[in-house]
Parts: C-alpha cells; structure tokens; sequence
C-alpha cells in the first residue's frame, strides 16, 4: 500500500514543474523582447526628457512676464553661467564650445546692467544647464528677453531651438513674439542645427 501512495503522490506533482527545455526557451524569449525593448525605452526617456527642458523654458518665459507685470518692473530671462551674470550669448542652455555648462536664470534688472545686484535686483529663478545631449540655442543678438510692466516682451523676440545633438528627440522650436507670447513647432530629428 506504500508502494501506491508514493505513485500517487509522484504522478500528482509531475505537472506542477517547469522542465529545463521549457526554462530555457522562456529565457531565451525573455531576452529577445528585452533587446528590443530597452533602446525604445531609452529614445523614449530622451523624448520625455527634452519635452520637460522645453516646458520648463516655457514656464520660466511666463514666469518673467506675469512677475513684470505684477511688480510693475522690467524682468528679463538670459542665459548664465553663474546666476549672476548674463552670458551675452546665443546659447541658452547646454555646454558651450569651451565646455561650460550654461543654464538661464529669471531676474528683476532694476539698473538693467545685466548683472543680478543684491542691493537692488532680486533673482526669481535659477535653471541648471539641460542634459549635455540638449543643446538650446536662440537668436544672434538677442542675448536676453525683457518683459515690461504691460506683459510685452518689446524688442525681444526670438526664436529659441532646443535640440538633441544624438537626433533622437524631434528638435523643438519656440517662439516669443514681441507682444510677449510664446508658440512652440515640432520638427524632425534632422533639423538640428
């Protein structure tokens, strides 16, 4: 009677197990849909992230025209390299030709001498340089952009390109008009330029 007991108990557990052949060919499924998955996923978190660097410039641009107009004071957006200073470039965020990380910052120019002073000018926002891959560039000869107390951006229109030098993310234009409003376009990875 032992003897039929342990059958019984043998038969009943065979079909609960994974065999080795049928371990592996799981395995080697697996491990096709992850190799091509993983670079989607990676272009993916790309285009996350340059969507957000668009965004937060965006914000930043509203953020210096609803502080004119609340303060009733000129408050400009340029680029740095210090949260003080405005680089007087083209290049608004990324690393420039000498390898320097250059951010934009948000400030109340009082003197507009381009320079934050403690006495007298007061810093809104400080942004840290995009990843390294992003490049944002804007205009020749518009170093900054300065918002009046009416909301207007007067003299500072510019168009802003935020581009992935890997051309994963679509390239990303956005436009301040001189009424103070922003437009962005959506173009091809190969219009980084």
């Amino acid at each position: 009677m032992v003897s039929r007991d342990i059958q019984r108990s043998i038969r009943s557990h065979r079909g609960k197990g994974f065999t080795l052949m049928e371990t592996l060919i799981t395995l080697a499924v697996a491990s096709i849909i992850l190799t091509a998955a993983v670079p989607a996923m990676q272009d993916f978190v790309v285009r996350n992230r340059m969507s957000t660097e668009v965004n937060t410039f965006i914000a930043s641009l509203y953020l210096a025209r609803n502080e004119a107009v609340k303060r009733s004071q000129d408050v400009k957006i340029c680029p740095t390299t210090d949260n003080k200073t405005c680089n007087g470039g083209n290049i608004w965020g990324g690393v420039d030709s000498n390898g320097t990380p250059i951010g934009w910052m948000v400030f109340q120019d009082v003197d507009n001498n381009d320079i934050v002073d403690t006495a007298t000018d007061a810093l809104l926002q400080q942004n840290p340089p995009p990843p390294k891959r992003f490049l944002i560039t804007g205009d020749n000869g518009r170093p900054n952009a300065k918002f009046r107390s009416t909301g207007q951006a007067a003299g500072s229109n510019n168009t802003f390109v935020f581009c992935d030098t890997d051309n994963v993310a679509n390239t990303r234009k956005i436009y301040l008009s001189n009424d103070g409003r922003v437009r962005v376009d959506k173009l091809s990875t190969s219009d980084c330029s």
